[in-house]
């Protein structure tokens, strides 16, 4: 994927010609001020990664395989709270 850099008034005289090309071709426009990147123009879809290491998202966002774990009596089926707990019960708009 073709990335470049521009900075936002280089960016701003060419505005059209620039979304065109995107448009077009492909790849992505990094902006930058005083050379440091603030905003990315890209197609609708395209994937960015936004570290330079990262190489995936699961990269960039870390993986939490193996850190979350269930309750043995824990039943997906079931809500989370009792009905009378809810703010919208019958019962409970009585109170407020």
């Amino acid at each position: 994927m073709i990335k470049r850099q521009l900075s936002i008034s280089e960016f701003k005289a060419h505005c059209t010609e620039q979304i065109r090309t995107v448009e077009n071709e492909g790849g992505i426009i990094e902006l930058t001020r005083h050379g440091k990147p603030v905003a990315v123009v890209c197609k609708p879809g395209d994937v960015i990664v936004p570290r330079p290491d990262a190489k995936t998202l699961r990269d960039w966002m870390g993986s939490l395989a193996g850190s979350i774990g269930f309750a043995t009596d824990y039943d997906p089926e079931e809500p989370a709270f009792a009905p009378e707990d809810w703010e919208d019960h019958p019962a409970n708009r009585a109170k407020l």
